[in-house]
C-alpha cells in the first residue's frame, strides 16, 4: 500500500523537478543574455523574439507554477525555495554575462526596469535568494511543527497514526489554545493527551502520532493536522 501511494505522487514529483528546471534555466537566460536581445520598436511599443527578452515573465509564471505543485512536497516551504532558486539563477547569470566578458559589473544596462550595472542587479537576485531561503526555512519550520515530521522520523518503525478528536478549546494567545487530543491504539484503548494548536486546526482533520509500543506514554504523543485528507 505504502509503495503504491508513492508510486502516484511520482509524476507530481517529475513536473515539479521539470518547473524547478525551468525557473533556473529562464532566470539565468534572461540575465546572462541580456546584452544579445535584440528588439524591435515602433511609436508605441518594443518587442523581440529573442527568448531572453520573454523568459522574466515566464520565469515568473513557473515560479508560482512550482509553489503550487510543489506545495505536496514542501508545503509551506514551496513559494521560499522557488524564490531562493530564482534569485541564484538570476544572479549566476548576470556572472556569467561579466564573465564571458558581455558587460561590465560596473556597467549600467536598460533592463525591463530602468538602467541598472550588472552589480546592483547582483546584489538584488542575491538579496532576493536570501529572503527566498529565509521564507523557505521559516515555512519548513511552520510545517514539520504542524504534521509531526520530527517526530515521525524520532519514531521511525514505531510510528503508529490513528484518527483523533480536539476537544475543549482553551485559549492561550495569538490565535492558538489548549486542547485536549483523543484517539484509540490498536487494541482499542482510548488515551488522551494536551496539545496547543492554531484555530486552523479545529476544521482539519485530526491524526494522533504515537509510538506504537508505549502508546499510552502522553510525552511520546504528538498532534499532526494535514492540509488535505490523508488516505
Amino acid at each position: 500500500m505504502a509503495r503504491r501511494n508513492a508510486g502516484r505522487h511520482v509524476p507530481l514529483l517529475m513536473a515539479c523537478a521539470l518547473m524547478a528546471w525551468q525557473i533556473w534555466m529562464l532566470f539565468h537566460i534572461a540575465s546572462s543574455e541580456v546584452t544579445h536581445v535584440v528588439w524591435s520598436c515602433d511609436e508605441s511599443d518594443c518587442g523581440t523574439d529573442d527568448l531572453a527578452g520573454g523568459a522574466p515573465m515566464m520565469g515568473a509564471a513557473a515560479v508560482v507554477a512550482f509553489s503550487l505543485m510543489a506545495r505536496r512536497f514542501l508545503h509551506h516551504a514551496a513559494p521560499g525555495v522557488a524564490l531562493a532558486l530564482a534569485g541564484t539563477a538570476f544572479a549566476g547569470g548576470w556572472r556569467a554575462a561579466v564573465g564571458a566578458g558581455d558587460i561590465r559589473e560596473d556597467e549600467s544596462v536598460d533592463w525591463m526596469i530602468g538602467w541598472f550595472s550588472a552589480g546592483h542587479w547582483i546584489t538584488v537576485a542575491q538579496a532576493v535568494a536570501a529572503a527566498g531561503a529565509v521564507w523557505a526555512l521559516v515555512g519548513g519550520a511552520v510545517s514539520l511543527r504542524r504534521t509531526g515530521g520530527l517526530h515521525r522520523l524520532r519514531l521511525g518503525r514505531r510510528l503508529a497514526v490513528s484518527e483523533a478528536s480536539l476537544t475543549g478549546w482553551s485559549p492561550v494567545g495569538r490565535g492558538r489554545g489548549r486542547v485536549e487530543v483523543a484517539f484509540e491504539d490498536a487494541d482499542g484503548v482510548r488515551r488522551t493527551f494536551p496539545a496547543v494548536v492554531g484555530r486552523h486546526a479545529l476544521g482539519r482533520k485530526a491524526l494522533a502520532l504515537h509510538d506504537a509500543e508505549r502508546p499510552g506514554d502522553r510525552a511520546r504523543n504528538r498532534l499532526s493536522t494535514p492540509r488535505k485528507k490523508v488516505r
